[in-house]
Formats: structure tokens, C-alpha cells, sequence
């Protein structure tokens, strides 16, 4: 991991949408249609947010929000590319993960895009994922539409409590 970078949480949504929209714009291959680029900055900024910093600029960041007050929602997350691979992402996902179990929650899952689909960025997200535990679940083809299969993954708090 970059050994200067400092993982914390931000709760002022105006830095948060400034540091949503510039990780999501240095990430063309993940975040490259502009309307949802923007959705993203603008819901995200209201759920609770952890952000990498490296010389007071976001390098990366995971969001998330709570349903049913059991169910942890990775709703968007980042890392810079310059950045992948270093055990950044998997960091922030921990960090999220810790505030979802504080808050009770016994499952966490995460939206992306299906096998179904053959970008390859999209490989290596789902890469990201397993790692992390989670478990492939179901595939939406109404979520973002027939083009755009989603993958829906899940993955139990419980031996995490």
C-alpha cells in the first residue's frame, strides 16, 4: 500500500461530491458515460463515504448505504489507475465493511457489471470482488438494461462478527 496515504472518513457532503467526481473522471474505462457519472456524484455524496488521501488529494474512495437496516450496498467505489493494485481498494472496501458490521449488518452486496458482458475492465472488478469474499448471485437484465447485465454479489457479515 502507498505508505503516505491516510483512509478516513468524510462527512461533508460538498467534499464529497468534489472527491467523487475526481476519482470517477480518472477512471474513463469504468465511469466513461458523463449522466451517470454524475448520478453517481450526486447520490453517493449523501451515504457514508471513506476516502484515500495522499497529500491532501483522493486517490480513492468506497460509499455505501444500509437497506432494510441489514443489508450493506457497496453503491460506488474508485481507486486512481496509478493506484490499482497496491492494496488501496481492498483497504477501503475494509474500512466500509467495519461500518457496515458497527451498524448491524449481516450481508453486504455490490452492483457490477455481468461476465455476461465482454469488458475486460469490468473482469477485473469482479476479480476485486471475489477476493474480497463475495459470492456471484444474480443477474439483472432490467437494472441498466439488456446491454448491461447486472451482476448482483453478496457476500455474509456473520463470521465477520
Amino acid at each position: 500500500m502507498i505508505s503516505n496515504c491516510q483512509i478516513f472518513e468524510v462527512k461533508c457532503n460538498t467534499l464529497k461530491k468534489k472527491y467523487i467526481e475526481h476519482v470517477l473522471r480518472n477512471l474513463p474505462e469504468w465511469f466513461g458515460k458523463e449522466d451517470s457519472l454524475v448520478e453517481y456524484v450526486k447520490i453517493a455524496s449523501e451515504y457514508p463515504f471513506f476516502g484515500a488521501f495522499e497529500n491532501d488529494e483522493c486517490i480513492g474512495f468506497f460509499s455505501g448505504i444500509i437497506h432494510h437496516g441489514r443489508t450493506g450496498d457497496v453503491y460506488v467505489c474508485g481507486v486512481n489507475s496509478k493506484h490499482h493494485r497496491k492494496g488501496l481498494g481492498q483497504k477501503l472496501y475494509q474500512e466500509l465493511e467495519q461500518y457496515f458490521i458497527q451498524k448491524g449488518c449481516e450481508y453486504v452486496m455490490v452492483k457490477t457489471l455481468s461476465s455476461l458482458h465482454p469488458d475486460k475492465h469490468y473482469a477485473l472488478t469482479r476479480n476485486f470482488y471475489k477476493a474480497m469474499g463475495f459470492k456471484e448471485f444474480y443477474t439483472n437484465y432490467e437494472i441498466w438494461g439488456k446491454d448491461n447485465p447486472c451482476l448482483i454479489m453478496i457476500k455474509s457479515l456473520s463470521c465477520a462478527k
